[in-house]
C-alpha cells in the first residue's frame, strides 16, 4: 500500500462539497475565500492525471486553471478579486453537473429497479433466506492513508473472494454492493448485501463477523466491518417493525418487504442523514455498484 501524504478523500470531498455548495447553497462570500485558500494547494498537489473526477471537482479544476495559469499553487493566495472570478465562472458549469446529478439519480433507480426484481426472484424460490447486511470501512484515524486506487484494489480482492466461494461465502446464492464516499470525514465505504440458502446457513451475526475478518485481513488491518446482523441492531430493527435482515421466510409478507426494502438502501441516492455519499473520485472502467443474478 502507498501512504498518501495528504488526506485524499477528505479533500476531494471538500472540494465537491465547495463546489456545489457556491452553486446550489447559501454558502458567504468570506467562506468561499478561506475554503478556497485551505483546500485549493493541497488539492492541486495531490491530483491524479489518471483518476476520473466528480463533475464538480471537474469544474473546479477547470475554472481555477483559468484564474491562475501557470502560477506554482504553493504562491497562490486567493483574495476578494480572484474569488469573485472563481464564482462567476463556476456559474458557467451549473448546467452540467446538474445534468450529471440527474443522470446518477436515473442510474440510481435503475439500480433499484434490477435489484429487486433479482431479490424477488430468488425469493419465490427459497423458503428460507439469509440476508447478511455489513459496511466495509476503514478505520477513522488510518483511513487518510486511504487512496481511491486502494480501495479499488481492495474491493478487487474482496470481490474474488467472493466470486471463489471462499469460506464465508459458501452456499452464496446472491449478492450486491454499493460503493460510496462520506462526505463528513471523506471516507470510502462499501455496502455489502450477502445472500445465502436458508437452509445450510442460519448463524448471520457468525458470518456477518466472518466477513468483517476477511475484510481486515484484505485490508491488512486498516479496515474495519460494521455489522447491522448484530442481535442488538436486529432487536431495534423489529421494535418498529422494520426487521429485513437475519432469517426471512418466504411466506412471512411483513419479513419479505422489509427485506426488500433493507436491501435497497444499496442503491438509493438520498440517505437518511441527507449527506452526500456518492464517491467523488474513481479509477478509468471502475464500477460503483454491482451484483450477482440469483442462483436457482
Amino acid at each position: 500500500m502507498i501512504y498518501s501524504p495528504v488526506n485524499q478523500s477528505q479533500l476531494i470531498s471538500n472540494v465537491d462539497r465547495l463546489v456545489r455548495d457556491v452553486l446550489f447553497g447559501t454558502i458567504i462570500f468570506q467562506h468561499i475565500k478561506s475554503q478556497l485558500n485551505e483546500f485549493y494547494y493541497s488539492f492541486m498537489i495531490s491530483l491524479n492525471s489518471e483518476d476520473r473526477y466528480s463533475k464538480p471537482i471537474q469544474a473546479f479544476i477547470e475554472t481555477t486553471n483559468m484564474i491562475i495559469g501557470n502560477d506554482y499553487p504553493y504562491n497562490v493566495f486567493w483574495d476578494g478579486e480572484k474569488t469573485e472570478q472563481f464564482i462567476n465562472l463556476l456559474s458557467s458549469c451549473e448546467k452540467g453537473i446538474k445534468k450529471d446529478y440527474s443522470a446518477w439519480r436515473y442510474q440510481s433507480n435503475q439500480n433499484c429497479k434490477s435489484l429487486e426484481s433479482n431479490i424477488r426472484s430468488l425469493i419465490l424460490n427459497y423458503p428460507r433466506l439469509l440476508f447478511v447486511r455489513v459496511d466495509l470501512k476503514y478505520i477513522q484515524e488510518l483511513s487518510h492513508h486511504i487512496t481511491i486506487r486502494d480501495f479499488d484494489f481492495h474491493m478487487k480482492k474482496l470481490r474474488d473472494a467472493i466470486h471463489n466461494g471462499d469460506t464465508c461465502f459458501t452456499h452464496l446464492l446472491s449478492h450486491a454492493w454499493s460503493l460510496e464516499q462520506g462526505e463528513d470525514n471523506g471516507g470510502f465505504h462499501c455496502h455489502l448485501l450477502l445472500i445465502f440458502d436458508g437452509s445450510k446457513h442460519y448463524k448471520d451475526s457468525y458470518l456477518a463477523d466472518q466477513v468483517g475478518q476477511k475484510w481486515q485481513a484484505i485490508t491488512e488491518g486498516v479496515g474495519y466491518c460494521f455489522i447491522l446482523n448484530t442481535k442488538e441492531y436486529k432487536e431495534g430493527l423489529a421494535r418498529y417493525g422494520k426487521l429485513g435482515i437475519g432469517m426471512i421466510h418466504r411466506n412471512n409478507m411483513q419479513e419479505v418487504e422489509n427485506a426488500v426494502e433493507a436491501a435497497l438502501y444499496l442503491t438509493r441516492p438520498d440517505k437518511r442523514d441527507g449527506s452526500y455519499q456518492r464517491l467523488k473520485v474513481s479509477v478509468p472502467n471502475m464500477n460503483t455498484f454491482g451484483q450477482s443474478m440469483p442462483s436457482s
